[in-house]
């Protein structure tokens, strides 16, 4: 599949002539910088359009982006590929060692296993490309973009956030986001958000169309998640992904054009953070620990850790070990020692096991003391009390090592000075931010990887 990356995917020329006109570029004029739309489609591994003309769908748009625009062969993201990370990644031009966000999930025991959510803007240790704008005095807004429940430097902000799933959750949301009182206001006339729904990226659309076209935001960013939620359920390359591609490529036309109603010299950037693999197996690393003492269970009120002296922190496909004492050498041995002969069996599903010196430049947590790296099919799990290995309760995830191609994602981007049909070939994703800094004219001085050549 990914040997067809280099072939042209475009279906046809009529349909691509008469897209064209809608996106026609007009000569920059109204702003004293590039407006930028960036948009994230979660989980879009480049083959989905690269290799578009193997599969029997229709996605116009994203191969406009693919013939009007300069677009990456391959995104190499950071560990692990999961949301946030990486989400983050691509709006500070940092690993997630600089800029402190490590999981989608809280870093301590207690936290993980309970899958609480990291999703706090203001956790982030660097500057953001929005800080950067609105110190230049530009206008930001942001949509669901993960990781931005508190962020500064955002003056419209729709965040993603954790809730009860009930039909009251619209005034938790309301509460989060800003400016007070501004979605409150706005779902006059969008309607109320709704988690129960299964359409955040209905309500997202919604809010980013009125957002672009009433405040007119120089850098908007929108994330949006139904391919994701397609391929955990579905697995990727299935009829569900497919239709979930067309449905987002459908989406991404309406945010261009208004955009582009507002600002016709725009630049469009699209972007992704993990590709995915197929899974049937669970790891239950956590549970495996207990049973060699690494860790003390107690069963008041709930099955709960009580103490430990390692612990896997998940990340999908992959997984952090930490320790307690990162200096208890005899801890270290027992866990290195376990996991190479767990690592013997291919049916226990780990495929590599990463020293602490091996992971430390793969940029993730300083507190890793084992990085483990699954096979395709497996991901590791937060159960307590399981067999070794269980059942999957999903089709399809990420977090694996992004030496994986699956894994990878995607950038594209199309601008009035943007060279058309430019492959930028394989590219490091702490390169996307420095390069939006630079069409919107601001400085991100902790983005040191080199800005790509669009032009």
């Amino acid at each position: 599949m990914f040997s067809l990356w280099l072939r042209p995917c475009l279906r046809s020329l009529c349909t691509l002539a008469a897209l064209m006109s809608v996106f026609t570029l007009r000569p920059q004029a109204q702003t004293p910088h590039r407006p930028v739309l960036m948009i994230s489609v979660d989980a879009m591994n480049p083959h989905y359009v690269l290799a578009a003309g193997s599969h029997a769908f229709e996605i116009p748009f994203l191969e406009i982006l693919l013939h009007d625009g300069s677009y990456a062969q391959s995104v190499v993201n950071v560990v692990p590929t999961i949301t946030n990370p990486n989400h983050v990644t691509l709006i500070t031009g940092t690993e997630p060692a600089r800029h402190g966000i490590f999981n989608n999930m809280l870093q301590d025991p207690i936290s993980n296993s309970k899958a609480a959510p990291m999703e706090y803007g203001n956790a982030i240790r660097v500057e953001t490309l929005w800080q950067a704008a609105h110190a230049a005095g530009i206008t930001t807004a942001s949509v669901f973009w993960p990781v931005t429940l508190g962020a500064s430097g955002i003056d419209y902000n729709i965040p993603p956030i954790h809730t009860q799933q009930t039909p009251a959750d619209h005034y938790l949301l309301e509460a989060v986001s800003r400016p007070e009182g501004y979605l409150a206001e706005l779902e006059k006339e969008i309607g109320l958000y709704s988690s129960t729904a299964d359409d955040e990226d209905g309500f997202a659309m919604r809010a980013a169309l009125a957002i672009i076209r009433d405040k007119r935001p120089g850098f908007i960013t929108v994330h949006l998640s139904g391919l994701d939620e397609a391929q955990h359920q579905n697995g990727p390359d299935t009829p569900e992904a497919y239709a979930a591609l067309r449905t987002l490529d459908a989406e991404l036309r309406q945010l261009v054009q208004a955009e582009r109603t507002v600002y016709p010299e725009a630049d469009i950037v699209v972007v992704s953070d993990h590709g995915f693999f197929p899974v049937r197996h669970v790891i239950n690393l956590n549970a495996e620990f207990a049973r060699a003492g690494l860790l003390t269970l107690s069963e008041n009120p709930t099955v709960h850790i009580s103490s430990w002296k390692a612990f896997s922190w998940t990340g999908g496909g992959s997984a952090v070990v930490m320790l307690h004492d990162p200096n208890d050498k005899q801890t270290e041995e027992a866990v290195r020692m376990l996991l190479e002969k767990l690592q013997k069996d291919l049916a226990n599903g780990i495929a590599r096991v990463l020293t602490r010196e091996e992971a430390l430049p793969l940029g993730g947590t300083p507190q890793t003391a084992f990085l483990i790296d699954c096979l395709p099919g497996y991901y590791v799990g937060r159960n307590l009390t399981t067999p070794l290995i269980t059942d999957a309760s999903q089709k399809g995830t990420h977090g694996y090592l992004p030496t994986h191609p699956e894994l990878q994602s995607s950038f594209f981007i199309m601008g009035p000075s943007v060279t058309r049909g430019k492959n930028l070939g394989v590219i490091d994703m702490r390169q996307i931010a420095p390069t939006i800094a630079q069409e919107l004219e601001v400085k991100l001085p902790q983005a040191t990887q080199p800005i790509l050549s669009i032009r």
